[in-house]
């Protein structure tokens, strides 16, 4: 895994900005229910501890907040037309029996930009339509619909994106990762968890999980790079058959198997074992599918029998 995550930085959570008049502190709960207004294209940075937060897009022009807490916790809230922060006071959740737990339902203008951070919770984000940085520490993660930059890393839970019109990070340690119809870079990392990238149009991916399989079903693009990557697992692509690229292949133990024709592979057609190099099309794209001890599949979309089933 490379170092640039930040999963380290939520094992305490931060909260900025002003307490608001709260409510209903007499059953060991607050909450806000607000209608609050924002700039295009402003920033919704969301954080708690343990508990939910769920953003949904909307055309109106405004950012309506509903949010609640369990236990000692209290709810820190700003906002003016550029940012709009949600967080929880540590302050008043300390001691051995405290409870922090808050559930935030937040509805943001279309281009929004959104920061998202849970220690212990789920996050889900979808039709925000603008750029998205979600982080969970053993919560799942679950983003569609974003642009431009979209950012989804959690430790112990799953990672979910969807529907990206721009370049999109996904990293987990032990949980899975799949990425469904993105148009931009790709860059997607796990240790233990499969590795699924399902409707690519990219010319830059860049995969890589230590004991798990990576399954890609996208296109090729003349003069892109794409690189796969797992020690155990298994590497299944599923290309168009008019791909061009040069392929480096390399297993230690493991099968390589291709239904495309092919050019300068050494041993003909069909399964091959080690490393070597061979060309489809006009060689112009350079795909890399590296595993140890895990076998190689390399297919063309139209033929591989396995597509739809991976796909659903």
């Amino acid at each position: 895994m490379e170092g640039n995550m930040k999963l380290t930085q939520l094992i305490a959570a931060v909260g900025i900005g002003l307490a608001l008049p709260l409510s209903a502190e007499a059953q060991g709960r607050t909450q806000i229910d607000t209608t609050v207004r924002i700039d295009r294209q402003g920033t919704v940075d969301l954080s708690l501890v343990s508990g939910t937060i769920r953003v949904t897009g909307w055309d109106r022009a405004d950012v309506r907040i509903s949010a609640a807490t369990e236990g000692n916790a209290r709810l820190r809230f700003d906002a003016n037309l550029s940012r709009i922060t949600l967080s929880l006071d540590n302050e008043y959740g300390r001691g051995r029996h405290s409870r922090n737990s808050a559930r935030y339902v937040v509805s943001v203008p279309r281009g929004t930009r959104l920061s998202l951070e849970a220690v212990s919770g789920d996050i889900t984000a979808t039709g925000s339509q603008g750029e998205i940085d979600a982080t969970s520490v053993s919560g799942d993660v679950d983003v569609s619909n974003g642009t431009r930059e979209v950012n989804a890393e959690s430790v112990s839970g799953s990672v979910r994106v969807a529907q990206v019109n721009g370049n999109l990070r996904a990293e987990s340690v032990s949980g899975d990762v799949r990425a469904e119809t993105v148009s931009g870079r790709v860059e997607a990392s796990t240790v233990s968890g499969v590795i699924r990238l399902v409707g690519i149009q990219s010319r830059d991916v860049r995969t890589k999980t230590v004991s798990g399989d990576i399954l890609y079903t996208g296109s090729i693009d003349g003069g892109g790079k794409y690189d796969f990557e797992s020690h155990s697992g298994t590497l299944r692509l599923n290309i168009p058959r008019w791909s061009g690229a040069n392929i480096s292949v390399e297993t230690f133990s493991g099968d390589v198997n291709t239904d495309f024709a092919v050019i300068r592979q050494p041993r003909g057609r069909g399964r091959q074992r080690g490393s070597f190099e061979f060309t489809i099309g006009d060689g112009r794209a350079r795909i890399s599918a590296q595993t140890f001890s895990g076998r190689i599949y390399i297919n063309n979309r139209d033929s591989d029998p396995t597509t739809r089933r991976d796909d659903e």
